[in-house]
């Protein structure tokens, strides 16, 4: 990413990846620097008040309460735009509320969420894979367990 980044600084999707990374290897002041450079370059205010959300609540209360926040503030905007249950999903996951996860994996398999596809790859979903609700979706969706 960071090479895509020389060439063009102004790739958001590169900022985005780049910013995934860092969250998934614990450089989180990293993840709020770049998640910010791909929101103002997609000028998404939806993304940005999320990032807005997050960055003012990581120096409180650490990551946990950042990722907190941030799923506050989804489930508030989903009320008036689309924000994929799939993702909300993955921070309650994230968070090791299995129950508020399912919740919101129900919804997107309900929904026929494009970002459910990615069920079984993203790290967020971890903590959900032992539990017999999670094989019990995956066989719904016709995916191998």
């Amino acid at each position: 990413m960071k090479k895509t980044l020389e060439i063009d600084p102004s790739y958001a999707k590169a900022h985005q990846q780049l910013s995934e990374a860092y969250r998934l290897t614990g450089k989180h002041d990293l993840w709020l620097e770049e998640w910010e450079k791909a929101a103002r370059l997609n000028n998404d205010s939806e993304d940005l008040a999320r990032v807005d959300a997050a960055r003012r609540e990581y120096p409180k209360s650490g990551y946990r309460g950042a990722v907190k926040r941030v799923v506050a503030v989804q489930e508030e905007q989903a009320k008036r735009i689309y924000i994929d249950p799939a993702l909300i999903a993955g921070n309650y996951a994230l968070l090791g509320e299995k129950d508020r996860a399912f919740h919101w994996l129900e919804k997107a398999y309900g929904e026929k969420s494009g970002f459910l596809n990615y069920i079984k790859s993203d790290p967020n979903f971890d903590s959900l894979r032992s539990d017999p609700r999670y094989a019990d979706l995956l066989k719904r969706m016709g995916l191998p367990q």
